[in-house]
């Protein structure tokens, strides 16, 4: 499989996994059942994926991310800044 997948996705969880890996779920639309077949076929075929993010930018004409989720006003710190 050389064909690239691309989609929009919107980070779902992040979990740190008891041998120390990281596990991370994505949540993709409705819309992008193709490309979820696709990862499907790497996983039951263990293919390895180099995996590019690039965020999407929020406007009038794309207000919110995947699924009409919204994007924040404000970036929160964790540590309460």
């Amino acid at each position: 499989m050389s064909e690239s997948i691309r989609c929009h996705a919107v980070v779902y969880k992040v979990q740190t996994l008891i041998d120390h890996g990281v596990r991370i779920t994505l949540d993709l639309p409705e819309t992008e059942i193709m490309q979820m077949a696709m990862f499907a076929e790497c996983q039951r075929m263990q293919v390895a994926l180099n995996v590019e993010a690039t965020p999407i930018e929020a406007n009038n004409s794309n207000p919110g991310t995947v699924d009409a989720k919204k994007m924040r006003d404000d970036t929160k710190s964790l540590r309460g800044n």
